[in-house]
């Protein structure tokens, strides 16, 4: 029994599930007594608020991904030049149709420690010395931009005066959340996975904690905003506080600029930084384009199904993308099977967790929030169904996107900058005939059209696996029970609401 716990404790999958658990927590417990409490108008606002943090991190430009992929090369051995020359090596080696990691062991293995070590240094470095320049261009943005799109829904409460007080204190409280996610992002790349994650769930159940007791207050939405966002900057001083003692040896190292660093990741950077704003931004960003011309009872219910099936998307995301770190390792010691087989793992356990979310809410959100009271509906169920396949698709595309990138070679501009575009036009075109739906529409084609067939013949190519023998196990299992589980929900839900 010791043996299990200590290597739960110690495992990266389940330290982010109890992270993101903590978080599912916050929303199970918090949302539904604001939904109670407040007005549409101030539901709205607090859930345009809550999505702020997760659209500044969007627009960090690839620098998260690309950092953690820089320092885990590092840690197996490889130098900057190894990396380097990953994603030449990759298409030579898809050109004469031999697996892409064949090469990359023997690159690495010519490198001498010190010099490894040497990269290591130079990307932390890089690491602080970037990170702090773009938050305060990031909160520049936000500041300007956020604040026009959030002055509708704003003016729509009791209090807009308090609203924009609350809006600065997020606004704050954000960019300097971001200028400290530079220590978090060095702790996932160091492979410090889990005890990053295990103080995350301690301090969001504090976190939930100071938010319980002032809605037990009935405190003012001022007040509900700041006991939620103190523990953004909190959890900033924290993550700076494990990197000093769980790597004090790198965490020494001062920040610098390192052209020769900045000039290794920069392609890889803004690759996949305009992808990740062309596709997630795109999203998290439907909720404010609805905000601007839908009524404000609507706005409410779509931010509240967008949210819940963010969070079941990355409560799924765990499986896999806690293993990326250590699959990047192998990536560069060119241990191929391996790699593959802990990939095909975390896939399979990623679907299955997002059926188990999405099907779980399918039947249950109407119910509980009719239980609840609450003053904001769920969307309807179709529109949720196309939520859920949508975001299914996601998955799909991104954790094969995520292995193709292990080479170094990032595509993400395409991928999602297409997917991005297709999301957006579908949306303009469907809305006058379907109003909310087409936001959920437009998503599931634009995944299924380009984004998960590109996504997968790119990382097919490059580890030379048939897609039949490769899937059939793994993502058609789940894909079939979630469209069983939404067919019955269908079913049930009506007759939840008679009982």
């Amino acid at each position: 029994m010791n043996a299990l716990l200590s290597r739960l404790w110690h495992s990266p999958t389940f330290t982010t599930w109890g992270s993101l658990l903590v978080r599912l927590g916050g929303v199970v417990l918090v949302l539904p007594w604001v939904l109670a409490s407040y007005s549409a108008a101030e539901v709205a606002v607090w859930q345009l608020f809550s999505s702020v943090f997760t659209l500044a991190l969007i627009f960090d430009f690839g620098l998260a991904p690309t950092f953690t992929r820089m320092l885990s090369f590092a840690r197996g051995g490889a130098t900057l030049a190894a990396i380097q020359a990953m994603p030449r090596q990759m298409q030579r080696q898809q050109l004469r149709g031999a697996p892409m990691a064949a090469s990359v062991g023997s690159a690495v293995a010519e490198c001498p420690a010190d010099a490894a070590a040497d990269t290591l240094a130079c990307a932390y470095a890089l690491l602080r010395w970037l990170y702090p320049r773009l938050g305060l261009g990031v909160l520049l943005v936000l500041g300007v931009a956020g604040s026009f799109a959030i002055a509708g829904p704003i003016a729509a409460t009791a209090a807009p005066g308090e609203a924009w007080l609350a809006w600065a204190l997020v606004l704050a409280t954000t960019g300097a959340g971001f200028m400290g996610n530079a220590y978090a992002v060095a702790l996932q790349g160091m492979n410090s996975i889990a005890v990053l994650r295990r103080w995350e769930a301690a301090m969001g159940l504090a976190q939930i904690a100071s938010t319980l007791t002032v809605l037990a207050l009935h405190g003012s939405l001022l007040a509900l905003v700041a006991s939620y966002q103190v523990w953004i900057l909190l959890s900033a001083l924290r993550n700076r506080m494990l990197m000093r003692a769980l790597h004090p040896a790198l965490a020494a190292v001062p920040a610098g600029r390192e052209p020769a660093m900045l000039r290794a990741l920069w392609p890889a950077a803004w690759r996949s930084g305009l992808g990740v704003v062309m596709g997630q931004g795109i999203i998290q960003s439907s909720g404010w384009a609805y905000a601007q011309i839908a009524p404000v009872a609507e706005v409410a219910s779509y931010l509240l199904a967008l949210r819940l099936i963010t969070m079941v998307s990355q409560f799924a995301q765990a499986p896999f993308y806690s293993k990326l770190p250590h699959l990047a390792e192998l990536q560069a010691r060119g241990e191929r099977g391996q790699q593959l087989a802990l990939a095909r793992r975390g896939m399979r356990a990623a679907y299955w967790v997002y059926v188990a979310g999405a099907a779980a809410l399918a039947v249950l959100a109407v119910p509980l929030l009719a239980m609840l009271h609450s003053k904001t509906a769920f969307v309807p169920g179709s529109v949720w169904a196309l939520m859920c396949a949508a975001f299914f698709v996601e998955r799909f595309g991104a954790m094969h996107l995520q292995l193709y990138s292990l080479s170094n070679h990032i595509v993400w501009h395409i991928a999602n900058g297409v997917t991005g575009c297709l999301m957006l036009g579908l949306a303009l075109l469907l809305y006058p005939q379907l109003g909310m739906a087409a936001f959920a529409l437009a998503m599931l084609l634009a995944y299924a059209g380009f984004y998960a067939i590109y996504s997968v013949a790119h990382s097919r190519r490059a580890f030379q696996f048939n897609l039949w023998s490769f899937e059939r196990g793994i993502s058609l299992p789940p894909a079939l029970a979630l469209l069983a589980a939404l067919g019955c929900a269908r079913l049930v839900v009506p007759a939840l609401k008679v009982l």
